[in-house]
């Protein structure tokens, strides 16, 4: 089996070992460690059965109640008839409308919005993209049907929300795969752009995702990265960057643009979400509501809101990180 997509430079490997996969019995096998890998209906679930004590490890725990999460917001969405329409999980961009790009935006405005200012003026047509933390397939659809992108690769670690891509799915170019950020099962330098948003402020281990995303773009390719963050571990995470090799070509605090989105919207998002967590204030947490902590955080600054690109250097020369 040919483990990269027809229209894409993108290719599965072995979680593991990063080693080459073949079909064996409907399972993906790695011919170098023996790990198995489940297919179901076309989807690739590259997640390791691991024995109980180590699921039961720090950041496993979390993990799990990050998959629950999203399923109960999956069924309540589905409960609603509203599960179709609800392409994006994120907070979304309120700001002038000249402040973007592009034509009229209509439903889910705030979320394409968002992701315009990610991808600001770089030109991702015909490259090969993976979307890690990709949820229900919003920003996978809009790089293929606005920016024309050659290939999507959707990458997240719950299984509802691949299903539902998959089961949603409109373009030929687009890819979806069950897999965890901090062991991604993709080859090594094959991917033009990797695409980061909302998402990567419910890791365990943060720093190994940024390995992985380093490992896996090629030489000149670019980190699109948005999310929240403690003000106070942007330093840190840039020391992490320049580390590695990344060149900060781009960081820009969009915070307020950002908590305007939410507030603008927490009323239409209550009501989609009631149910699916236990007790009204469960939602409100979500949501980040105002008078919650992390809505107050980020009004005084102690949590912020930004969009990176980091650039891994063709020339394997670090650079100095510039803000804007």
């Amino acid at each position: 089996m040919n483990t990269t997509w027809p229209l894409s430079g993108i290719t599965l490997v072995c979680t593991e070992c990063k080693n080459a996969l073949h079909e064996a019995d409907g399972r993906l096998v790695c011919g170098t460690c023996g790990l198995e890998y489940a297919q179901d209906n076309g989807v690739a679930s590259m997640l390791i059965d691991r024995p109980l004590a180590e699921k039961l490890a720090e950041g496993a725990e979390r993990k799990e109640a990050i998959i629950g999460m999203f399923d109960s917001i999956n069924r309540s969405l589905e409960e609603k008839r509203l599960s179709r329409f609800s392409t994006f999980i994120n907070w979304g961009y309120a700001g002038a409308e000249n402040e973007t790009s592009g034509g009229p935006l209509g439903i889910n405005q705030s979320s394409i919005r968002l992701l315009r200012e990610i991808i600001g003026g770089l030109d991702v047509s015909g490259r090969d993209i993976l979307e890690i933390g990709c949820g229900r397939g919003g920003n996978v659809n809009e790089l293929c049907k606005s920016y024309r992108a050659g290939s999507v690769v959707g990458l997240d670690l719950t299984p509802s929300n691949i299903y539902f891509c998959q089961g949603n799915n409109r373009y030929e170019q687009a890819y979806y795969c069950i897999g965890d950020a901090e062991q991604l099962p993709v080859r090594t330098e094959s991917c033009d752009f990797v695409l980061n948003v909302e998402s990567s402020h419910l890791y365990p281990h943060i720093e190994l995702f940024f390995e992985e995303t380093y490992r896996v773009l090629k030489p000149g390719g670019t980190f699109m990265y948005a999310d929240i963050m403690s003000a106070s571990d942007l330093p840190r995470h840039e020391a992490q960057w320049q580390r590695l090799g990344f060149r900060t070509a781009f960081i820009r605090d969009i915070t307020g643009n950002v908590l305007q989105s939410g507030d603008e919207s927490l009323d239409s998002r209550r009501q989609a979400l009631e149910g699916s967590f236990d007790g009204d204030d469960r939602v409100w947490e979500w949501l980040e509501a105002p008078g919650t902590q992390n809505h107050t955080d980020m009004v005084a600054g102690r949590r912020v809101f930004k969009i990176i690109h980091l650039v891994k250097d063709a020339s394997g020369v670090e650079g100095e990180p510039s803000h804007g």
